[in-house]
């Protein structure tokens, strides 16, 4: 088990089924080497990384990289870089802990709350807003009790957001006992599901989760996708078990440098989704989490590519572009907020009318020539 396998397969369709029995989620770079030929030095920058952002990639999605390619859209949101261990930013970008009512249960906005019922994800994605949290062990069960109590009480709420981590990261029983909690509580009519599962680790949603959430229907489903190679024939099957279930279906993307930061990309990934019924929700501006600086995209490079979607997208397929404005400022559409700029610090009017900042200091994008963004 120890010795490399070189896979029969090229890199951007490796394979790994059938050469050896493999692990279902890697859990570091050491024991993903010890299955297949890695770029040269990530075993030395995973050894940095590590002890401060986890790693754990899906044996699925890793199938859908080209390991070699150093700007594989796939690989960048899934393997470590030294990147993550410099730059700006926050830990708690947008202020979460002042948030909480319980440990598992944030409420900031009139009316909604999130109930974060796990911290653990299928994938460790590189840009994650919660890389406080993700991997880190914590036990989020614990105090679920309280955050039923708690979301009882609220008076002015009615919808909750099921959270985490991922909750399909949860056993089909105890996701059935989230969702008839919340379903007992009388103030609770709106129930939405926030995952990446389906996209990163499609066989981690079982028969018995489909039968669940069938049967606590309606349902709303949020898939996080940023990447028309991320729409595969798995995730396809799950999109139409959803639909049977009796699930609304929209996607929520984050803008990536060297990801998706281009406009052609973005346009196939929406067309590509709502082809398959999912509504394309939002596209969020990248959060000024600490670890995540390489990843950000220039406002004025965002705000092209979306004049470019809505001048070239079918309508069904532009999705809200927005930003989660740090110090918990609360979620602002990009182009009607700006407000001011000094420098590289954009001003947005904010949550309540409040003026908050961000900092518009990302690297360049590369352009991929589709010519969409230049004839905007």
């Amino acid at each position: 088990m120890g010795k490399k396998q070189k896979s029969p397969f090229p890199s951007s369709s490796l394979n790994l089924a059938g050469a050896v029995e493999y692990p279902r989620l890697f859990r570091s770079v050491l024991e993903l080497s010890k299955y297949v030929s890695l770029p040269d030095g990530l075993i030395e920058v995973a050894k940095k990384v590590e002890p401060h952002f986890p790693v754990r990639v899906p044996a699925f999605y890793l199938g859908l990289m080209e390991l070699h390619n150093p700007f594989c859209p796939i690989k960048k949101q899934a393997l470590p870089s030294l990147d993550e261990l410099s730059g700006s930013g926050y830990i708690d970008p947008l202020e979460e802990n002042g948030a909480r009512l319980t440990p598992s249960f944030i409420k900031r906005y009139r009316g909604r709350g999130v109930f974060l019922i796990s911290s653990e994800c299928a994938m460790f994605c590189r840009f994650c807003n919660r890389k406080r949290l993700v991997g880190k062990g914590l036990n989020l069960e614990k105090s679920w009790e309280e955050t039923f109590e708690s979301i009882g009480k609220l008076e002015d709420l009615h919808e909750v957001i099921i959270s985490g981590g991922d909750p399909f990261m949860e056993s089909p029983e105890k996701l059935s006992y989230v969702l008839g909690r919340l379903r007992n509580l009388k103030n609770v009519k709106t129930i939405r599901i926030s995952t990446r599962v389906p996209v990163v680790f499609p066989e981690g949603i079982k028969n018995e989760h489909m039968e669940v959430l069938s049967h606590f229907s309606p349902i709303w489903l949020i898939i996080h996708i940023n990447h028309p190679k991320e729409i595969t024939e798995q995730f396809k099957v799950l999109v139409r078990k959803f639909q049977t279930a009796g699930l609304p279906i929209v996607s929520q993307t984050v803008l990536l440098r060297e990801v998706n930061d281009c406009a052609k990309t973005l346009i196939q990934l929406f067309e590509g989704l709502v082809e398959l019924g999912v509504k394309p929700y939002y596209l969020f501006h990248l959060d000024e989490v600490f670890g995540a600086h390489h990843f950000k995209v220039r406002l004025s490079h965002g705000i092209k590519i979306y004049k470019a979607l809505r001048k070239y997208a079918s309508g069904l397929a532009i999705p809200n572009y927005v930003l989660d404005l740090s110090g918990g400022l609360g979620k602002v559409p990009v182009l009607e907020s700006i407000v001011g700029r000094e420098g590289q610090v954009v001003f947005f009017r904010g949550h309540e009318g409040k003026v908050g900042s961000y900092l518009d200091d990302g690297y360049e994008s590369r352009c991929q020539n589709c010519g969409f963004c230049e004839n905007t």
